[in-house]
């Protein structure tokens, strides 16, 4: 019998397009696979999503795409929470984003 395990799954989205909403060029998306790959050793790429959210009365469209990847629990605590503010500023500097959608939980 396997025992279970007790890991985070962590996640972001990242935009199709820029800010300016110039299409993001696909090296940038390879780019982020193979940090992802190096730093986790693992990643897993879902579908393209649409977000939509007001602000000022006026309404805002995302298109994204979501890279998550499992973590040993024990590991996220003690190496991966702290860096999380430094790898999403990384991240809205390749993106020329304002914001970047991270966020994890806990599984099994």
């Amino acid at each position: 019998m396997t025992q279970l395990q007790n890991k985070i799954k962590l996640h972001f989205k990242f935009p199709l397009s820029y800010n300016d909403g110039d299409p993001v060029p696909d090296k940038e998306f390879i780019k982020a696979k193979n940090y992802f790959i190096d730093t986790y050793d693992g990643l897993t790429i879902a579908g393209r999503s649409t977000g939509y959210w007001k602000h000022s009365a006026v309404l805002y469209s995302d298109e994204t795409v979501e890279y998550f990847v499992l973590i040993e629990k024990k590991l996220f605590n003690k190496r991966v929470k702290q860096n999380l503010p430094k790898e999403i500023n990384k991240f809205k500097r390749q993106f020329r984003q304002l914001a970047i959608l991270c966020y994890y939980y806990d599984v099994m």
